[in-house]
């Protein structure tokens, strides 16, 4: 009974249980040993050596036969009660490794531990992703060959060494992640395999830094562009002003003029804003989506509608192909609305007097598709990747009054609807940019019942 004095579950490892079985096994052998000398051997004795004998290799359902002497069969029952308790401490303890296992294997911050040795004991899959770790990589192989950045090897050297959290930032060159490494003393001896090994470790902790800048960068590139653009239309605000005042009031028909240019700057001044601030809802996920079945060919008619006097004034033709048996989309009317109109606004200013602009609607096989097609100046194919950047504008088209905005709009309300955009484009035939969205299933959406974002 003294044996099983301590023996918890969770307290046994698979290493150490054969350990406690053999112990016992001895044990008893030892006392079987007595009854030989003194006559007093049977069988029961045979058959509890052969019971305890396969519980050392491993075999847990084992069962030791109750029967002969007295002082036999209370052995047995004690090495029976022996393996159940071993039994269900292993199950519980490997229980515990699942549980742990799994947590680990799913964390998206990484996980290592390193021994004083330089042994990676423990590594999660995201941390051998963070580290572009080599495919044949192992738990138990060096951290040198895991990755060999010199700030990752200082910040666990000074943990392993010193005894002491350390920390660092890191940008990996070859995927150019950035990476926040923090680095612990390990004192729970449980997450490793030899807890009885007397050493240093250092948990150390990986955090992937790299959205985070990129988010900064952009937050600064957009506060940096708008301020540009911006300029532009105070500088012709202050500008009118000052000739106001320098006698150009007393002048009615050169007052109106430079009114005019005032009112008109203080509306492109209003437009870009509310680009800025429609453009930012989109990208952080803040604009509410009102998501229903809609007619794209309605939708499209009504903003060629809008749009036609303009394209009239500028001497441009406006048109439409669009198919009579399109299903419907499920989609936000007014965002959809608001692609067409970009879409064809940018055609308008990409467009000169006698060219041509055609809107058609189509479907694919899992799409429905919308082109605007013009007949304009067409964009140098180095600019072509560029275009549906924020605040982008091809040269040809700076003095023509956009924002570059507008583009940026339609590509981020075309995939918060699950679908994408394209263009093609050449200097002197025009440009034809593409928005697919995905085909509703057909039933009745109850617009309540559709997700927001």
């Amino acid at each position: 009974a003294a044996i099983l004095v301590g023996l918890t579950a969770g307290g046994a490892s698979a290493d150490a249980a054969p350990v406690i079985i053999a112990v016992l096994i001895v044990s008893l052998l030892g006392f079987g040993a007595s009854w030989v000398l003194s006559g007093r051997l049977s069988g029961g004795v045979s058959r509890l050596a052969s019971a305890g004998s396969r519980a050392v290799e491993g075999d847990y359902t084992v069962r030791a036969s109750i029967g002969g002497p007295s002082e036999v069969a209370e052995a047995s029952e004690s090495l029976n009660h022996l393996i159940d308790r071993l039994r269900a401490a292993l199950e519980a303890g490997g229980s515990e490794r699942i549980r742990l296992s799994s947590i680990l294997n799913t964390m998206t911050d990484g996980v290592l531990v390193v021994d004083d040795e330089g042994i990676v004991e423990l590594v999660n899959p995201a941390a051998l992703e963070m580290l572009d770790a080599p495919p044949e990589f192992r738990a138990g192989d060096r951290m040198v060959t895991l990755n060999r950045d010199h700030e990752v090897l200082r910040v666990v050297n000074d943990c392993v060494n010193e005894r002491t959290p350390a920390q660092g930032q890191v940008e990996l060159l070859g995927s150019r992640r950035l990476l926040n490494v923090v680095a612990v003393p390990l004192t729970d001896e449980a997450l490793v395999d030899e807890p009885t090994r007397t050493m240093n470790r250092a948990l150390v902790l990986l955090n992937d830094l790299t959205e985070l800048r990129r988010v900064d960068v952009t937050r600064t590139e957009f506060v940096a562009n708008a301020s540009h653009e911006l300029r532009t239309p105070l500088a012709a605000i202050r500008a009118s002003a000052e000739t106001l005042q320098l006698g150009a009031l007393n002048d009615p028909d050169a007052a109106n003029d430079f009114l005019d240019r005032i009112g008109d700057n203080v509306k492109r001044m209003e437009g870009m804003i509310s680009e800025m601030l429609e453009l930012s809802r989109l990208e952080t996920g803040q604009e509410p989506m009102h998501l229903a079945p809609i007619s794209l060919p309605d939708v499209v008619n009504e903003e060629i509608d809008r749009l036609r006097p303009v394209a009239e004034r500028a001497g441009v033709d406006l048109g439409s192909d669009l198919s009579e048996d399109l299903p419907a989309i499920t989609a936000d009317r007014t965002m959809i609305g608001q692609v067409v109109s970009n879409l064809v606004s940018n055609a308008l200013h990409a467009s000169d007097s006698g060219d041509s602009i055609i809107v058609v609607a189509g479907r694919g096989p899992d799409e429905i598709s919308l082109s605007v097609t013009d007949t304009g100046r067409g964009i140098e194919a180095e600019y072509v990747p560029h275009v549906f950047e924020r605040f982008y504008k091809v040269d040809s088209s700076r003095t023509d009054g956009g924002t570059g905005i507008g583009l940026a709009i339609v590509k981020h309300i075309a995939q918060a609807h699950g679908g994408d955009v394209s263009v093609e484009s050449a200097p002197g035939r025009g440009s034809k940019f593409t928005v697919t969205f995905p085909v509703s299933s057909g039933r009745e959406i109850d617009p309540s019942t559709l997700s927001e974002s």
